[in-house]
């Protein structure tokens, strides 16, 4: 399985910018060295609609196998992921690798999206479709071709529909802020996606990937779609916290919990009571990865925000099923 990375913060991307700028090697005892010497750079990012639906991807091995897979695992035609692989498997696919170069693999990633895989936003109610938004070469990334699709068979490419740019100079990061901000709420109140197809209605929000680097790309989200409460979409400094019950109030939000009886359905784990364990470290680890330095820089107990978030997430939980 080539399994495609997760998409982080923009707070998340500052750090790891100026991180590797900043980096000088290592010392004789093999320890890194930062020192920060000269400005950081400006980047120009691309923006694309984030689709709100279940991440796919299509693998083919130099052998000639295909794999077909969900964020988390690899599928089957008996345990698929919304009939995803069923549907990929009518269709004649070669077209996604015939012009990419590649030696042991190639990996075309996407959202399927559309139908009743995702509810609240205006692709809802829409024919299922593949919208491809990246592809991998042995593991690097390729350029997105334009010609990547076909329409008539439900598989569409990210670059059909409006895009957004930003330049961010990391030296002042915040400046850019407002910018993605405004965007970002423009796509919420009317997917651009939606909108091609005939349907106005919600979006999801944008991600935003480096032009000279595919790696570094952050995701922003509208209030409705986003799995903390904030004042900014996408605060560059962690938000300060009065309390941890503040804290786990503004992270276990209804669309994290969501997501995580999503990541059950994709992996086949029944919404059960027998499984309320595994489902409270999924969300312990989900606030966690993406909330962590909000924690260290508000000097909360990690423990107790542990146990805050069980709390919370257990009643959620045992009252969904």
């Amino acid at each position: 399985m080539k399994k495609y990375s997760s998409i982080q913060q923009f707070r998340n991307i500052i750090r790891e910018v100026k991180s590797r700028h900043d980096y000088k090697g290592k010392d004789e005892d093999g320890k890194a060295i930062y020192q920060h010497t000269e400005n950081y750079p400006i980047l120009k990012f691309r923006g694309t609609v984030k689709l709100h639906g279940t991440n796919a991807g299509i693998v083919k091995y130099s052998d000639g196998r295909l794999e077909f897979q969900s964020r988390e695992r690899v599928l089957s035609l008996e345990e698929d992921n919304a009939n995803f692989m069923a549907e990929m498997m009518k269709v004649d696919l070669s077209f996604l690798f015939s012009n990419i170069q590649y030696n042991e693999y190639c990996a075309v990633y996407g959202e399927w999206c559309g139908g009743n895989i995702q509810k609240g936003v205006a692709i809802n109610g829409l024919p299922k479709m593949f919208v491809i938004f990246g592809v991998k070469a042995d593991d690097n990334w390729v350029e997105l071709p334009l010609y990547l699709h076909d329409n008539q068979n439900n598989i569409y490419n990210i670059l059909q529909f409006p895009t957004f740019e930003v330049e961010i100079d990391f030296n002042n990061p915040e400046l850019a802020q407002n910018q993605i901000i405004e965007m970002t709420i423009a796509v919420e109140e009317c997917c651009p996606v939606g909108k091609f197809f005939g349907k106005e209605g919600v979006g999801e929000g944008i991600v935003f990937t480096a032009e000279i680097d595919q790696d570094l790309k952050f995701k922003s989200k509208g209030e409705k779609h986003s799995v903390t409460k904030v004042k900014k979409l996408n605060p560059i400094d962690a938000e300060v916290m009065n309390s941890i019950n503040e804290f786990v109030d503004s992270v276990i939000t209804e669309n994290r919990l969501e997501q995580g009886v999503t990541f059950f359905k994709e992996n086949n784990i029944e919404v059960d009571s027998k499984n309320t364990g595994q489902f409270l470290s999924w969300v312990v680890r989900d606030v966690l990865k993406e909330e962590n330095d909000t924690i260290v820089n508000n000097n909360l107990d990690e423990k107790k925000v542990k146990n805050a978030i069980v709390t919370k997430s257990r009643t959620w939980f045992l009252n969904k099923i």
